[in-house]
């Protein structure tokens, strides 16, 4: 069960002057209602439209003959950067110029992002020589028949007012954009003119990787309408847990550090919000308060009007899989339209796997967008690519026959290692030991073999195959020599295996095609596919704070000899532990916060009042006993440690927004 969060949001707790409310309350009158259990998109006359043939768009018009202007969107009672100014935030729009001559109002497709001042349609390649590409979604929908609108958020490069890290003010800066294609709201031209939405259908998506992505989860959470559909790629769902572990830091002044990056620094009061939003989000003691409810879309999940498809990476620990986990149980709880597409990758954009990708997401547009009777929501829900790299489609995400099952701990007969299956435990307790660096990846290596500073708890050899679709969760009962302790938990496959790993960008270069005219045609980042024979992997990592037992919150401080019980959950996953594999689970001790000194600690563990739940489908019977005492091997890791440097994360979120 998860830990309870606040439910009321309330606005940003700074002094920033506001010309009048800016809070993101929606009333209740346009709040989110249980949907049929078949969605379908309004239909639209396709009369005149040569960009449609039957139920699908096509490239009928030339990308150089595009409509390209500027505009800035006044983004309404909001004086974020208090210079006593309305705020606008700037866009650029890219539109078919036929379809303007022809009177053809289309659709608006919308990315919105804080990174173009770091112009992410610029590299350099090897020669230092400048290169210059466009943006994929502009070269492949503006012939079909879309418009595509590249949107400076509040706060960034030529938008006025603040960012604040996705709060109030980065929300309503880019809502603001799909109100005024609804003419629901106000811009300019750079002249100073008035700028109308004459040539479109209000119609609007929003797609986006990483900071991109989640501003689409947190414009759709506002429940806009106009907003008909969303596409978060490795998106952020609550951003207390892209900084936070279950209460633990990943970093310290991590907050007021993507602030700053981001920050386009041209007021005063911008610079100063930099330190208030590192100092409300509290990083001294890791919790949960309700500063981090505008940041949290999964508390608005029932006010989403739009479809949602979302895409991950199974490898990413940058915006790690808890954030499609979390979001995707919301939207099914409130019944919201939706797709999923998960790949073996890491941070990346869906549209590195282009083959499978487009043309899933090319028919989820022209059904939402552009109203096409394409049975787009009658084919299976989910996309999912497995470990040797192939794509299976299935019929809904968790599998068909996951159920939660409780795997208890225990200490084997006549074996140095714990027992995991889901016979009974047992009370013989278990020690380890942490220092005051976080621990490794190699924790995990050679589970048979005595070593203080870990617990490890291994399952019977699988005499047939399980997988695991979701959610998992950790319960221990547990003591501390110290005042204070994180603890880490990673679930681990060990056997042999040749597996699809390390799907990466590779950095500042880039694969382009066509010659902007035709349907084949856009650039992507260049992808690094790589194949490794391993046999140990580390599936899931997950820390959590012991001091949070009770809350989120709330920390406490820890009595030595004190029994303590945490439940906390692990990352959402979706993997298949072959037969002849076992499965494990390792715990280690780990630093509590980065920005408190820590000296190390002794955990003592209960296994009979442990547990690992692990949402499992396939013959699970191997796991009915612990097997017998045998050295089981593990020596070669399947793939890299998680990045520990912040600059790095951020380098990453800008390249795979590109």
């Amino acid at each position: 069960m998860r830990m309870s969060r606040h439910r009321a949001r309330t606005a940003f707790r700074t002094s920033v002057a506001l010309i009048a409310t800016a809070t993101l309350a929606v009333p209740a009158s346009l709040t989110a209602t249980a949907r049929p259990a078949t969605p379908t998109a309004p239909a639209t006359d396709t009369a005149g439209k040569p960009f449609v043939q039957g139920t699908q768009t096509v490239a009928a018009y030339d990308y150089d003959n595009a409509i390209r202007e500027r505009i800035e969107v006044e983004v309404p009672n909001t004086d974020a950067d208090a210079n006593g100014k309305t705020d606008r935030v700037t866009v650029d729009l890219i539109r078919p110029g036929e379809a303007a001559q022809a009177g053809i109002d289309v659709p608006v497709i919308i990315q919105a992002s804080p990174y173009y001042a770091r112009d992410p349609k610029t590299y350099f390649d090897a020669n230092g020589t400048r290169q210059v590409f466009g943006s994929w979604l502009d070269n492949y929908f503006v012939p079909r028949g879309y418009a595509v609108a590249f949107v400076d958020m509040p706060g960034t490069f030529r938008s006025t007012g603040c960012s604040d890290v996705g709060a109030d003010f980065e929300v309503l800066g880019t809502k603001a954009v799909v109100d005024w294609l609804n003419n629901r709201g106000k811009a300019y031209t750079p002249t100073g003119a008035i700028a109308r939405p004459d040539w479109s259908t209000g119609k609007t998506g929003m797609i986006g990787v990483s900071w991109n992505g989640t501003i689409a989860n947190s414009v759709a959470s506002t429940g806009v309408r106009g907003l008909e559909t969303i596409v978060p790629i490795a998106a952020i769902s609550s951003w207390y847990d892209y900084t936070r572990g279950h209460g633990v830091p990943f970093y310290d002044e991590y907050m007021g550090f993507l602030h700053d990056y981001v920050s386009n620094d041209a007021s005063p009061r911008c610079v100063e919000m930099t330190n208030e939003i590192e100092q409300d989000s509290d990083t001294r003691t890791g919790s949960y308060s309700r500063w981090w409810d505008p940041r949290n879309y999964n508390l608005d999940a029932g006010k989403v009007r739009s479809s949602v498809y979302v895409v991950h990476g199974l490898g990413d620990e940058n915006v790690k899989t808890r954030h499609f986990g979390e979001w995707w149980d919301e939207l099914a709880r409130h019944n919201v339209p939706r797709k999923i597409f998960l790949h073996q990758g890491v941070h990346l954009d869906g549209f590195s796997f282009r083959d499978e990708w487009v043309k899933r997401l090319h028919p989820w547009f022209d059904y939402w967008l552009q109203g096409l009777k394409n049975d787009v929501m009658k084919t299976p829900q989910a996309t999912i690519q497995r470990e040797n790299g192939t794509f299976v489609d299935e019929p809904k995400w968790p599998a068909v026959g996951v159920r939660q099952t409780k795997l208890n701990l225990s200490k084997a007969a006549g074996s140095q290692p714990g027992g995991l299956s889901i016979g009974t435990g047992n009370s013989t307790p278990v020690s380890f030991t942490g220092t005051d660096k976080e621990s490794t990846d190699a924790a995990v290596l050679d589970p048979t073999v005595v070593k203080p500073e870990r617990a490890v708890f291994l399952s019977n050899e699988l005499s047939q195959a399980v997988r695991v679709s979701g959610t998992a969760k950790v319960t221990v009962r547990v003591k501390v020599n110290k005042v204070a302790s994180g603890i880490k938990a990673r679930l681990v496959d060990y056997g042999t295996a040749t597996r699809f790993a390390n799907v990466s960008n590779v950095p500042d270069t880039r694969v382009c095609w066509g010659d902007g005219n035709t349907a084949d045609t856009g650039c992507y980042p260049e992808t690094r596919i790589t194949k490794s024979t391993s046999d140990v992997s580390v599936v899931v990592r997950t820390l959590a704070d012991i001091g949070h037992y009770k809350s989120l919150n709330r920390k406490e401080s820890l009595q030595s000899g004190k029994w303590y019980e945490l439940t906390f959950e692990l990352n959402a996953d979706d993997v298949v532990f072959a037969a002849g594999h076992r499965l494990g689970l390792v715990l280690t001790v780990e630093p509590d916060n980065p920005s408190v000194p820590f000296t190390g600690a002794t955990v003592t563990l209960d296994p009979s009042k442990s547990s690992l739940t692990l949402p499992l489908t396939g013959a699970t019977s191997s796991l009915a006993e612990v097997g017998p005492a045998e050295r089981v091997p593990g020596s070669v890791l399947a793939q890299p440690e998680p990045e520990k440097d912040p600059a790095e994360l951020m380098r990453q979120f800008v390249e795979a927004s590109r």
